[in-house]
């Protein structure tokens, strides 16, 4: 799977079900065992909020494949969809996971002296 994020050189932690854990830079490939859907990404880049997202399979087309091929043998392929169901042949994630981080704006502090100066607004960073 290639990972992506606007903007590039992201920081991104992988987590999810059998104890997948994993942790890239952007842009990124990597190989993700099926069994570990959903996957939580978490991605954070200097000036942008951290942004997290879930990475779900779906079903791939061995999974009709073998519903076919059980209609038409009348139960004689259930084997085979027993053994993809087993490896993870059945589910599939999208080859490529982009992900727009957000521009981490400063809030406005409404701020006032203690000696009864003037009042002034304060940007954060």
């Amino acid at each position: 799977m290639h990972i992506a994020t606007q903007p590039n050189g992201a920081n991104c932690a992988l987590s999810g079900a059998d104890g997948f854990a994993a942790e890239v830079s952007t842009p990124a490939t990597l190989q993700i065992p099926h069994k570990a859907a959903p996957i939580t990404v978490a991605c954070s880049a200097p000036g942008y909020r951290r942004t997290v997202n879930t990475l779900n399979t779906s079903g791939s087309g061995w999974l009709w494949a073998n519903t076919a091929f059980i209609v038409f043998t009348g139960g004689g392929a259930v084997l085979g969809m027993m053994v993809d169901e087993a490896v993870g042949a059945s589910t599939s994630y999208r080859r490529d996971f982009n992900m727009d981080l957000d521009a981490d704006a400063g809030r406005r502090i409404r701020a006032t002296q203690r000696n009864g100066g003037p009042t002034f607004d304060l940007k954060t960073p």
